[in-house]
């Protein structure tokens, strides 16, 4: 018992540990998400880092290369912590399947973190100066935010209910 919470503990950290699974929005929202992200980059990142639109078309570019790189070692970290809570529920999960899956998940997150990375010198080379980079980031911050604060009206939102017109209020349709 002490070591399923022991390894259950560990893999919460490791998913939920800077930028891990949980951290990042889930991949199957990600479609809308991305397109209001990158409309809302195109049209105002240029005027608040105070650089050209041949540059912030190069950040868009860097930044959806890496997300669908990203996205996949997530979807295969999800994977893997399935099998790992499967295998957690047995009575006795065999040592060496958990230390392998273990192995597994925390070789996706090392993953992750080196295409962030990656990333992070690709942008770098693109905005040479730190006060950029640093605007940069705050941009970011203050743009998930807002993603963040709208999906939570959307959620407290009351369902849209469908109402039908009254009887009689129909018209023909003409062939």
């Amino acid at each position: 018992m002490t070591t399923r919470i022991t390894s259950l503990a560990l893999v919460a950290a490791l998913l939920l540990g800077s930028g891990g699974v949980a951290a990042q929005e889930p991949p199957a929202a990600a479609g809308p998400i991305d397109q209001y992200q990158v409309d809302f980059k195109r049209k105002n990142l240029g005027r608040y880092l105070g650089i050209p639109q041949p540059q912030v078309e190069q950040l868009i570019q860097i930044d959806q290369k890496y997300t669908a790189l990203k996205r996949q070692k997530e979807m295969e970290a999800k994977t893997a912590l399935e099998q790992f809570k499967q295998l957690m529920n047995q009575p006795q999960p065999p040592e060496a399947e958990v230390q392998r899956i273990l192995n597994h998940m925390m070789q996706k997150r090392q993953e992750k973190l080196m295409l962030e990375q990656q990333q992070f010198e690709e942008q770098k080379a693109v905005l040479p100066s730190a006060v950029q980079q640093g605007r940069y980031l705050l941009f970011l911050m203050g743009l998930h935010r807002q993603i963040a604060q709208e999906a939570q009206k959307l959620k407290s939102a009351p369902p849209a209910t469908f109402r039908p017109p009254p009887a009689g209020s129909a018209q023909p349709v003409g062939r």
